[in-house]
């Protein structure tokens, strides 16, 4: 029997996404090995057809490539000799030069060494050729190579002046290069080489840097001359660079930020500021701050710039990729983290130590600070400090409107923490993570927390501290006395609260008042720690909660607990105050006179006697709102003779008659818990209440007046009028 021999061939197949009216070619798993292994380990990032577009040009080697986080995360500029990448933000994805921006990304050179070539930059440019910009050659073609895709090209020997070279580059831009390859050759055997330009004093090291420039204007380059033609170096505004070759391509991701400052016109460029594990920031970050003139990169003054990357290859090659994590002008966002010792009213820095069982607070600030979009499906990945036993916490937001998350100690346990945030907008700008807990003896590290959404990453760092022990370890016992032994209270708004409780060693050992100190917290807030009484009996605690702080019509958690010279903190009682709800309530005369007035024939205004006080009290709690109202019957006699007349609430030249309805009088807003206002107070000749009295008004003799009378009824409405 003949055995068949079965040849399988392996397909590869290419996925065309359409990405702003071009189709990039998705890759996964179908790059060389060394290029999938750094995709496999790849930062997660944005996914990129949402902003960008495949550069306009002939042979563009660049497509999206997937990572672990997800389809297209990352651009593939370039994995072959002789290429030329470039991908650029889409209309709707271009930058303000207006107002302030940050750019963050991975960048990822290979690891071939001393072998590689070229690099990328970042660019921005306002060419007209938009999406179709790169350096040319003579002809117009796209060149890559020592240009990278974006400055000038002296491939052309002829040529003997900067401005020749500079005409070749992307027209109004900045760009910031990567260069993995030292191009030095000089001499005769320079010129139509292309490979000078980094023949540059400020270049001190014979290898990879990054520099800033500007590639379409002339100062950038300075020509030589050599035999046979001429050749151009290139000036390399505030280089990094370090001694060793493979400080740039050594596989690994590096973390660039880059950072506008739209009033200095500035922009500061950070690399390695990342660790691509962890996140956590790295010690020994290089940091530049260059000048970029609006007006060099923005002539026609549009208020905007296209940016993006290019990269390119020659003989030597090298895998560029980009995974971007924040894009300036889609979400401007910022995060921080904080930890602070609610006890010592310290916030804890890099390496300080907290006493074990003092009471700590947690707060992750998210802030939305502009961007064509709103920071979208955005979840908090936190990863909680071990040594904080947390008890409770909650999330708000910027927009009021939005109620807030209460969060249980189930609902946060330990290690890490997922929490799904609202979209923040330019109505709700914020959000506002808050955890808290008591301090439990041990140490943790520096934690990096992630804040992920659809169209922005940003992250934030909790410090490393440590939990100490008290140094005597028989405990703190406290317990509630008195009429404080319920637990519980009820009172009426404007009242101080007393309470009582006993201090105790459990040895039995005295408590030396002059060395203890009470630490309240109201409704989740610390208030200011007092010292026990010296004049009390030794542990005996009395406290009283002011009335200030309390909140009128509804129940106030008071948290009392105390800390000894020793660092033992006490049980940590709880006591519910219930404050009545407050009133919002008017003093008006119930027999008010006007000024008796004698007539002269012609209209007068008449105030009101010096007993007529209207006031309003509102006992309800700050920020309440209220409208007064007020109308009037006609004033009439007691021959039923009506009084030529109406009563008026005047302000300046308006006036507004009361016997023809409801007339709007007041409106506040409480900035307290006891809100007084006199109403009257303003009132005066020409302002005010006033009976406005015609002049043909009959009044009597001097000694039997005319009388005439009249009702005013008030109204309340528990909300400023808009109207």
């Amino acid at each position: 029997m003949k055995l068949k021999t079965v040849f399988v061939s392996a397909m590869v197949i290419g996925l065309g996404l359409t990405l702003g009216g071009q189709s990039i070619t998705a890759k996964a798993g179908f790059f060389d090995p060394p290029i999938q292994q750094a995709l496999e380990t790849a930062p997660q990032g944005v996914p990129v057809n949402d902003y960008f577009s495949l550069g306009k040009i002939s042979n563009n080697s660049a497509v999206l490539a997937d990572t672990p986080f997800g389809k297209g995360q990352a651009v593939q500029l370039t994995d072959k000799v002789s290429q030329l990448g470039t991908v650029w933000t889409n209309d709707s994805s271009e930058m303000s030069l207006n107002s302030d921006a940050t750019a963050s990304m991975w960048m990822n050179f290979g690891n071939r060494n001393s072998s590689s070539g070229d690099g990328m930059a970042f660019v921005l440019q306002n060419d007209t050729r938009n999406l179709s910009a790169s350096s040319t050659d003579n002809a117009g073609t796209p060149l890559g190579g020592e240009t990278l895709g974006v400055w000038g090209s002296d491939k052309d020997k002829t040529k003997s002046q900067a401005s020749d070279v500079a005409s070749s580059a992307i027209k109004n831009s900045w760009a910031l290069e990567f260069d993995t390859y030292p191009n030095k050759t000089t001499g005769n055997g320079a010129p139509g080489v292309s490979s000078s330009f980094d023949d540059d004093p400020n270049l001190a090291a014979p290898y990879a840097h990054i520099a800033s420039g500007f590639p379409s204007s002339s100062a950038t380059y300075t020509m030589h001359s050599a035999q046979g033609g001429y050749y151009a170096t290139m000036n390399h505004i505030q280089p990094i660079y370090k001694s060793s070759a493979g400080w740039m391509v050594d596989g690994a991701w590096h973390h660039v930020t880059l950072k506008w400052n739209a009033t200095d016109q500035t922009m500061t460029y950070i690399y390695d500021d990342k660790d691509p594990k962890t996140g956590n920031p790295l010690p020994n970050a290089e940091s530049r701050t260059v000048s970029v003139p609006k007006k060099a990169i923005d002539p026609g003054n549009t208020g905007k710039v296209r940016w993006g990357f290019t990269g390119s290859t020659g003989t030597r090659f090298e895998p560029n990729a980009v995974v971007f994590e924040q894009i300036p002008g889609i979400v401007n966002a910022n995060t921080t983290a904080t930890i602070k010792d609610e006890t010592t009213q310290k916030t804890v820095a890099s390496g300080d130590s907290v006493g074990a069982g003092h009471s700590m607070r947690l707060t992750y600030n998210l802030a939305y600070t502009g961007g064509s979009q709103n920071w979208k499906d955005i979840k908090a990945q936190l990863n909680l400090p071990s040594n904080i036993d947390y008890t409770d916490g909650s999330i708000s937001y910027g927009d009021n409107a939005l109620p807030e998350t209460k969060l249980s100690k189930s609902d946060i346990g330990s290690g890490a923490l997922i929490l799904p945030i609202q979209e923040l907008s330019k109505t709700n700008p914020t959000a506002t993570i808050t955890l808290n807990g008591d301090a439990k003896v041990g140490s943790t590290a520096q934690l990096t927390n992630k804040f992920v959404g659809a169209n922005a990453l940003t992250d934030a760092r909790t410090p490393d501290f440590t939990v100490t022990p008290a140094s005597k370890t028989s405990p703190l016992h406290m317990a509630w006395t008195g009429d404080s032994v319920s637990g519980k209270t009820s009172v009426a708004p404007k009242t101080d609260v007393p309470v009582t409780a006993q201090l105790s060693y459990g040895d039995q050992s005295s408590v030396d008042n002059s060395k203890t100190t009470l630490h309240p917290v109201l409704n989740g807030e610390s208030l200011q720690p007092e010292p026990l009484k010296a004049t009390d009996k030794p542990g005996q605690v009395t406290y009283s909660v002011p009335q200030a702080k309390l909140l009128s019509g509804q129940d106030n958690t008071l948290q009392l607990y105390a800390e000894d010279g020793d660092g033992r903190i006490s049980d940590k009682l709880t006591y519910t105050i219930t404050v009545k709800a407050g009133a919002l309530d008017m003093s008006v005369p119930t027999g008010a006179t006007f000024k008796q007035t004698t007539l002269t024939g012609a209209e007068q205004l008449i105030q009101p006697s010096d007993d007529f006080n209207v006031s309003v009290t509102d006992t309800r709690g700050a920020n309440n709102k209220w409208v007064l109202y007020a109308k009037a019957t006609p004033f009439v006699s007691l021959l039923r003779e009506t009084l030529p007349g109406s009563l008026i609430y005047k302000q300046g030249d308006s006036k507004q008659d009361l016997t023809a309805g409801f007339v709007e009088i007041k409106s506040r807003t409480t900035t307290s818990d006891n809100d007084i206002v006199d109403v009257s107070k303003g009132w005066r000749a020409d302002s005010g209440l006033l009976l406005d009295v015609q002049g043909n008004a009959i009044g009597g003799s001097s000694k039997q007046p005319a009388r005439y009378g009249g009702t005013i009824t008030w109204s309340f409405t528990n909300s400023v009028s808009t109207n």
